[in-house]
């Protein structure tokens, strides 16, 4: 008696260690497909990172949805800058079983969150126009936009504290105050002094942005700036 469950219990765990490998291979076989084609779609220079929480995999494919897909990207260009560690989190994806196995079809895709991160270094190239070298740093809430201006032939130090503001697809650096050699001046005259020097404006465009994403808020983080947004609920043709 106890021999036969001994043997009833080893067959047990190596069918368990058999479906949780098969599992792990679908998963692995699915999610990496996935990534080659999201990799081909935006032209990205390496495949992103997939995973599917919800369980079984298996049984995922089986139904044809799949839970909380998280897709990351390291860069993915919006127009001139570029967007790091882009993260896009998907509640459910319908897969229908014709796209499954590889064939063209519609995927149905949830609503969804992405949030995506820009460096000082890609704001602060924007900005750096008409001879001008601006350096960026956090203050705060806010974002501290250093430079040197000519006045009467002289390099003097000018610094602006800024606060970002997203409009759309733009990201504008809304002036609060101005430093001109430490001394606190009027905007007015800092803005007069850049003008002079070339300088066209505080605003970055986000451009190319996919269609589906709505870029909603941001937020200052240490070394640039957090834009959060939301993927709208639609349908996707696949091959």
């Amino acid at each position: 008696m106890r021999s036969r469950l001994v043997r009833v219990l080893v067959t047990v765990v190596a069918l368990g260690v058999v479906l949780v490998a098969a599992d792990l291979a679908a998963r692995t076989w699915a999610t990496d497909r996935f990534a080659a084609a999201v990799r081909e779609e935006y032209d990205l220079p390496s495949d992103p990172r997939v995973s599917v929480a919800g369980g079984s995999f298996l049984w995922q494919v089986v139904r044809g949805r799949f839970d909380d897909v998280t897709v990351q990207v390291d860069d993915l260009p919006a127009g001139s800058v570029a967007l790091q560690d882009v993260r896009v989190r998907l509640p459910e994806v319908d897969v229908p079983p014709a796209v499954l196995a590889g064939r063209g079809g519609t995927v149905d895709v949830s609503a969804g969150t992405v949030r995506a991160h820009v460096s000082f270094d890609e704001l602060a190239r924007e900005i750096s126009v008409g001879g001008l070298d601006v350096a960026l740093a956090r203050d705060e809430d806010a974002v501290r936009a250093s430079t040197t201006v000519r006045v009467l032939g002289l390099g003097l130090d000018l610094a602006l504290t800024v606060r970002p503001a997203l409009d759309g697809e733009l990201v504008r650096l809304e002036p609060l105050r101005a430093e001109l050699a430490g001394a606190q001046v009027p905007l007015s005259r800092a803005e007069r002094l850049l003008e002079a020097a070339g300088f066209d404006g505080w605003s970055i465009e986000l451009s190319d942005v996919p269609e589906q994403v709505r870029l909603d808020s941001l937020q200052v983080v240490d070394d640039g700036i957090d834009v959060d947004g939301t993927v709208v609920a639609g349908a996707v043709d696949v091959g």
